[in-house]
């Protein structure tokens, strides 16, 4: 992460008014927030000049520790978000699926900093499960992002021609691949933005309710994050009004995948339909970040597994099939390139830049670039 987290001067071309945030406490507090740290005087920078009610959009005050909605029509449940560690958590609980007081600290749990990872083997106590859980991460993987380090580059070097950028990384993680390159430049900012705490996170808060003002952002950067979203064109709205008018937006997406996500994997796009589903952005860059290789080696695991009702054979299954088809992701280098390796693609990204006109229908269909 960058090493302070400072937010640019208000917008005056926003159309949303926006009032500072009172009672900046006098002197800084540090806190740590995984390998990253912060002071309570760098989060009011970003509650003075960027942060809204999640629900109505309107200003916010300081309240005791917390954040009150100054609309006293606001309908958004609760009107008071709490800050814990200097982060402000702004969901909106009336729209939302997640839950504030699963993110608060509680008593007896050791640190709310990071999420805690789901033990591999739950059914193994003791030091066996230490010995498997090293075994299991000692595999070579199926997945290989192939453009997401050239794409982060391009994208940089457009970010590079503007003053001081501030860049939304939602559903940030704990960092996407090539998201290293943005982070490495000083004179971009990062948000991070998630609905659970991970060692990058500054805020939490729903992709479906962004607590931003009106064109806050230079670039918005979304990373496997649209699949697991219950309404995905309702993260798009939010997206381009939070963007400038003349911003970014970098997404990707899957399309050849199994589920990984149980419950909260939803989506898939073909590559026409993603390019649809940015229709009010002018596309500068569009392909595939994960080709064919890797979407037959992850359905011929995830076919090996489907035989298996066993969680413990499941999980082995998925260790050989690793060691077995690992290599096939390599041959995505050249088959992302094909017309045809577009139409078999494990996924997609987009770079767009927000735009006034929206991609028509026959336009789209007249763009079709894959081998059918």
């Amino acid at each position: 992460m960058l090493d302070e987290l400072g937010i640019m001067s208000h917008n005056g071309s926003r159309c949303h008014s926006f009032s500072p945030v009172v009672d900046t406490p006098s002197e800084p507090v540090p806190w740590s927030n995984g390998n990253y740290s912060w002071t309570m005087i760098t989060v009011q920078k970003i509650l003075e000049n960027m942060l809204v009610c999640p629900g109505c959009h309107g200003a916010l005050q300081h309240q005791g520790e917390g954040l009150l909605c100054n609309n006293a029509a606001c309908t958004s449940s609760p009107r008071l978000w709490p800050v814990v560690n200097g982060l402000p958590i702004l969901l909106d609980e009336s729209q939302s699926l997640f839950r504030i007081a699963d993110l608060l600290p509680t008593p007896g749990k050791k640190s709310i900093s990071t999420a805690q990872p789901i033990p591999v083997f739950p059914f193994i106590d003791g030091p066996w499960r230490r010995l498997l859980s090293r075994i299991w991460h000692f595999r070579p993987g199926l997945s290989r992002n192939v453009a997401a380090e050239r794409n982060n580059h391009y994208l940089c070097q457009l970010l590079q021609e503007r003053p001081q950028p501030v860049v939304l990384v939602a559903g940030c993680g704990d960092e996407g691949d090539g998201i290293a390159q943005l982070r490495s430049l000083p004179q971009i900012t990062l948000v991070n933005l998630d609905v659970q705490w991970t060692s990058s996170v500054t805020i939490l808060a729903d992709a479906q309710q962004l607590p931003f003002a009106d064109q806050s952002f230079d670039a918005v950067v979304l990373q496997g994050v649209l699949e697991h979203v219950l309404d995905a064109a309702q993260v798009e709205r939010e997206i381009y009004r939070t963007l400038k008018n003349d911003g970014f937006i970098y997404c990707e997406l899957p399309f050849l995948q199994p589920n990984h996500g149980g419950a909260f994997d939803l989506l898939r796009f073909t590559w026409t339909g993603h390019r649809r589903f940015w229709r009010r952005f002018t596309q500068l860059d569009a392909g595939a970040c994960c080709g064919p290789g890797m979407a037959l080696a992850h359905m011929i695991q995830q076919f090996a597994r489907s035989w298996l009702p066993f969680a413990g054979w499941r999980l082995l299954s998925d260790w050989l099939t690793d060691w077995l088809f690992w290599w096939l992701k390599y041959a995505d280098s050249w088959l992302t390139r094909t017309p045809a390796g577009l139409d078999g693609a494990s996924a997609f990204y987009f770079l767009g830049r927000k735009s006034d006109t929206i991609l028509s229908d026959s336009d789209l269909i007249r763009n079709y670039r894959g081998g059918q």
